[in-house]
C-alpha cells in the first residue's frame, strides 16, 4: 500500500538573494515548507492575468524548506516578472 502525505498550508513565500549571475542569469531563493512544490511563471507584463504568463519550470529544493531558481532567459528580455505558486 502506498500512501501520500500532503502539505495543506504553506507558509507566505520569503524571497532572499535575488541576484543576476555573470552570465545574465536571474536567480532567486526562498524559503518555504519542506517538501512543497512550486512552479515559476514569468511575465513582461505584471498586469497580465496569470492564465497569460509563461510557465518556466520549478525551483529546486537546495535544502530543507530552501528553494532557488534560476532564468537562463533573463538576457532575451528588457523587463520580466516573476510569480511562484504551488503546485
Amino acid at each position: 500500500m502506498k500512501t501520500h502525505s500532503r502539505i495543506s498550508a504553506l507558509a507566505p513565500i520569503v524571497l532572499t538573494n535575488p541576484t543576476k549571475l555573470g552570465d545574465g542569469s536571474f536567480q532567486f531563493r526562498f524559503t518555504n515548507t519542506p517538501g512543497a512544490i512550486f512552479t515559476t511563471l514569468a511575465a513582461t507584463n505584471v498586469g497580465l492575468p496569470l492564465s497569460n504568463w509563461t510557465i518556466l519550470g520549478n525551483p529546486t529544493e537546495i535544502s530543507a524548506g530552501q528553494f532557488q531558481f534560476t532564468d537562463p532567459q533573463t538576457t532575451n528580455h528588457l523587463q520580466r516578472h516573476y510569480h511562484v505558486r504551488s503546485p
